[in-house]
């Protein structure tokens, strides 16, 4: 079969010919991979910003695939179906499992990174997480399920406790998780600002929803000027725009960080933090119960599915336009057609 393999952390990404799954261990599935999201992290992870990550590695965490085998323990999945999960495996008996926050398990592996990863035409991933895709739910949108939509769901919602009529800002706004950011805001009923950096991109973020688009790295005093400061920001670029996203916010505001692109540092400014009583929140991934409403969104038509397919040939244009910033929406490998 062919993969997507990182051989040594630092180097470039190749296409390369791998062996297929032989065995599968209990309470796995291994699925004939038919998307699988391109993620910043997956840059990351070959950058060496993920310790963890031991090589040789197949990349990748975001898939969608038929069932091919089960190993023993698996229950509720069925040969030949199209199924999505989880970025990761989980351990199903820590605290956070058990109160179904899977996305904080404990001993949680992520694919393409301390397990083989989904940039392949087969991969090995954990059962328990797996849900069937929805009539009207396309491959690639089934593949961003989990690490985007159901990511930002969690997020914008659940961690930043969105309300309707609040104003909303996302950093990164044509990016691939920036551009879902706005669409799962306005499903919410907020109104949203898209923030990004070029007006090719400010046209896409204006058509998936948007209410207003600023261009540039300098936003706060646009925020601020329209709507007297925002009630939420979705920072999903990190380092490079979280002063300016902290100056947007209102008093008593919340940001929630998802992203940090370049893995670096930020003087939180400590003062301005507790005189306006603002609250700086991380979210990371999604449980088993936002990835099937991301879903469900998809299905119903509510969130639309911004992403490129390729083929996995393409992979060195993707990693360079991802890295270069010049990526609208996700890229998507397409393994089987």
């Amino acid at each position: 079969m062919r993969g997507i393999l990182l051989r040594e952390i630092g180097g470039r990404p190749e296409l390369a010919d791998l062996s297929e799954p032989a065995e599968i261990p209990p309470r796995t599935a291994l699925l004939r991979i038919e998307a699988a999201g391109l993620c910043y992290r997956d840059l990351l992870v070959a950058l060496g910003k993920f310790p963890r990550a031991r090589t040789p590695l197949v990349l990748g965490h975001e898939f969608s695939g038929r069932v091919v085998r089960v190993g023993d323990g698996v229950e509720g999945v069925r040969e030949g179906e199209l199924v999505t999960g989880l970025p990761h495996t989980i351990c199903g008996s820590c605290e956070f499992c058990l109160t179904a926050r899977e996305n904080l398990c404990l001993n949680k592996k992520w694919y393409g990174e301390e397990a083989q990863g989904v940039f392949a035409d087969y991969a090995l991933v954990d059962a328990s997480t797996l849900v069937r895709v929805p009539d009207g739910v396309p491959p690639s949108g089934a593949a961003i399920s989990s690490c985007v939509v159901g990511m930002l769901i969690n997020a914008i919602r659940d961690v930043g406790r969105a309300r309707a009529g609040e104003v909303v800002v996302v950093t990164g706004a044509g990016g691939g998780v920036g551009i879902h950011a706005v669409q799962v805001a306005k499903a919410l009923g907020c109104r949203v600002i898209g923030v990004t950096r070029t007006e090719e991109k400010a046209e896409v973020v204006r058509k998936a929803g948007a209410d207003s688009v600023v261009v540039g790295s300098a936003f706060a005093e646009e925020v601020k000027r329209a709507h007297g400061g925002a009630d939420l920001v979705l920072e999903a670029v990190g380092e490079p725009t979280m002063a300016e996203s902290i100056r947007s916010l209102k008093w008593a505001g919340r940001l929630v960080l998802v992203g940090n692109v370049t893995a670096g540092t930020f003087p939180l400014p400590l003062g301005v933090v507790i005189l306006k009583g603002l609250s700086v929140l991380g979210s990371v991934g999604s449980t088993v119960r936002t990835m099937r409403e991301a879903l469900e969104m998809m299905a119903k038509g509510s969130v639309k599915p911004v992403v490129r397919e390729i083929r996995l040939e393409e992979h060195e244009e993707a990693f360079t336009s991802l890295r270069e910033g010049r990526a609208v929406g996700r890229f998507v490998f397409r393994t089987a057609t």
